[in-house]
């Protein structure tokens, strides 16, 4: 499965962090947004989560949080290189 450039933004924010971690609430109409560490706004999940849940690129964590695994730290290098 190919990643969109939503996904891809999502695991880029989350490698901001030294740990890989992004943690997430809810908006005020109740979709997930992604609290990335230093941006002003959140980030709409949209549909990455589960995809990105189910390939293995993020895990749960506590204090509603996800964190990026050794596959998800491998996108992201890959979509810096371009490739």
């Amino acid at each position: 499965m190919r990643l969109s450039p939503h996904d891809l933004q999502i695991l880029d924010l989350a490698a901001i962090s030294p740990e890989g971690r992004i943690g997430f609430g809810l908006s005020e109409e109740g979709t997930l947004q992604f609290l990335p560490a230093g941006r002003p706004a959140p980030v709409p999940a949209g549909d990455a989560l589960p995809r990105l849940d189910d390939l293995g690129y993020l895990r749960r964590e506590v204090n509603r949080s996800y964190v990026l695994t050794p596959e998800g730290w491998d996108a992201v290098r890959e979509a810096r290189q371009g490739h």
